[in-house]
């Protein structure tokens, strides 16, 4: 009996011989492997072979490769079907709404539509004539006579004899003919007028908030925003115009010419008054700006008689600043002292914390700019700061106003030149709050460096000097937002070195963004400083 030749199913399955050699059948497995290198079958075969001529470590290789394969092809296969399950879930879900909602959208519509049928307004036949029914006729005639008594309680020398028998008589239309005479017409605009202001009376007379330290404040009822309705989109919308205006234009006499017609015209709503405020705020403002005292009072005490409580420390702020800079300085301290009392009549009212935070920053700010006040403006600094610290849960608003806030302490803590531990301590807590803008940060960097120039910390000093002259180089422009003009005063006194305060003020001089220079020269400014610093 002949031995059995090995792989016959093999050789039958890919069409070879019986008698085909192994090495042969090896060399048609390889082939195949090459045009289907991810079939693990042909991988397995393969192996087998190898194993039968006991080439058993390459029978290995072939076996794991195989056993990868499968693994790959079971991997694929269950993403398929994993696609497919989701696939199908997905149709299955879709006809699923269908199915459930388009019957409640038809129902929907179809009431809906039952619903606009009810509703709609029955229509008369064409020939019909309200003066047939007997109900809108007397309607008619009793709307007429109530007409008639008022027109004739007011214009009294106007006829309304209609009737036949009397020889003075007039007929409706000879009535009208005298109603349309020209001085009756102006008569009963001046009463229409006199109602509308006796109508308003209650607006006309002071603002609800007024100072103790000047006299009375009368506003005119035309400037008081006591029109009845809501609020209108179209006046909303000329606001923003104007706001566009004074940044680029900053054209007052448009402001001004505004907020007049709007009041002739369509009459300032009491629903209206905050964007009267604003406008008359930005009035303020552009009037402020060209230094014009004048304007600056009138629009000051026009944004005051709105009534809008939000903007009454805004009023003082310009008055005590408009009367300092024309040299009035009784003025601008009783100003002040207004700001003061209009700040703690918002605390006794429902204001924002962060609101009533931000009007003790400003009473710190006028304090020290114009008055010189180093211990009253760090008390109402203090004072703001510990109203928002006090509060468990900060919003970013009350984070952002305590961020600004500690940034004025520090220019007191260094012109008062406190001591170190209470500097670090606020120093820290500015340099971790995270929300100082690049601006900030450079306003932040000079304080620290001339605090420890004063202190002869001049390795401490090195630091922040070069973060100054590091942001500069990579700043593309210089953000304003700060006066020095009250520590650059204070300089004078904070610092008895004149060498030093020399150094500092070249400092200042170099960040403050109001004094022209080239960025380049800023740079040097700084690197000056530093240079002077590292020779002592």
């Amino acid at each position: 009996m002949s031995k059995k030749l090995p792989f016959i199913q093999l050789k039958k399955a890919w069409g070879l011989d019986e008698n085909t050699s192994i090495e042969t059948l090896l060399i048609e497995a390889q082939k195949r492997i090459k045009a289907d290198p991810k079939n693990p079958e042909l991988s397995f075969n393969t192996a087998e072979i190898l194993r039968h001529l006991d080439r058993n470590k390459e029978a290995a290789q072939r076996y794991k490769e195989a056993v990868r394969k499968t693994d790959a092809k079971t991997e694929a296969r269950s993403i398929e079907l994993h696609q497919r399950v989701k696939k199908q879930r997905k149709e299955t879900r879709n006809k699923f709404l269908l199915i459930t909602f388009a019957p409640l959208a038809i129902a929907f519509f179809l009431g809906l539509f039952t619903w606009q049928k009810l509703t709609e307004p029955e229509k008369l036949p064409a020939d019909s004539d309200p003066e047939k029914f007997a109900f809108t006729q007397w309607l008619a005639k009793q709307q007429m006579a109530e007409v008639m008594t008022t027109l004739q309680q007011q214009n009294p020398e106007l006829s309304f004899d209609f009737s036949s028998s009397s020889a003075s008589a007039q007929s409706p239309m000879e009535f009208m003919q005298s109603l349309m005479q020209t001085d009756a017409i102006e008569k009963m605009r001046r009463d229409n007028q006199n109602t509308k202001n006796s109508q308003s009376e209650e607006g006309a007379g002071r603002p609800a908030f007024q100072c103790t330290k000047e006299p009375a404040v009368m506003c005119a009822a035309k400037d008081i925003p006591n029109a009845p309705g809501d609020s209108r989109e179209e006046v909303v919308l000329l606001m923003e115009a104007y706001d566009s205006i004074l940044n680029s234009e900053k054209d007052c006499t448009k402001i001004e010419q505004s907020i007049e017609s709007i009041g002739e015209q369509l009459q300032w709503r009491k629903s209206e008054r905050r964007i009267k405020a604003n406008l008359e705020d930005l009035a303020v403002e552009c009037y402020y700006r060209q230094k014009n005292l004048e304007k600056t009072v009138e629009h000051a005490r026009k944004l005051q008689c709105t009534g809008d409580e939000s903007y009454i420390n805004s009023v003082y702020w310009y008055l005590t600043s408009i009367n300092h800079r024309v040299g009035d300085k009784t003025k601008a301290l009783s100003s002040y002292q207004c700001f003061q009392e209009a700040t703690d009549y918002i605390t006794q009212h429902d204001f924002s914390p962060a609101y009533v935070a931000s009007r003790h920053r400003e009473s710190g700010a006028l304090a020290w700019l114009y008055f010189d006040d180093l211990e009253g403006a760090t008390s109402s600094l203090i004072k703001g700061r510990k109203i928002l610290k006090e509060i468990p849960e900060k919003s970013a608003g009350m984070l952002q106003v305590i961020s600004e806030i500690n940034l004025d302490l520090m220019e007191t803590y260094v012109t008062a030149n406190i001591d170190r531990d209470t500097f670090d301590e606020l120093l820290e807590e500015i340099n971790s709050s995270g929300l100082l803008t690049d601006g900030y940060k450079q306003i932040k960097d000079t304080l620290a460096a001339i605090y420890h120039m004063q202190n002869s910390n001049n390795a401490d000093a090195l630091i922040p000097l070069a973060n100054i002259s590091s942001r500069f180089s990579l700043m593309p422009e210089f953000i304003c937002g700060w006066d020095w003009s009250g520590f650059d005063r204070g300089l004078d006194e904070s610092i008895t070195n004149d060498s030093i305060r020399e150094q500092a003020r070249t400092l200042v001089n170099a960040t403050n963004c109001y004094i022209p220079q080239t960025m380049q020269t800023r740079i040097q400014n700084v690197n000056k400083v530093g240079k002077w610093l590292k020779s002592q």
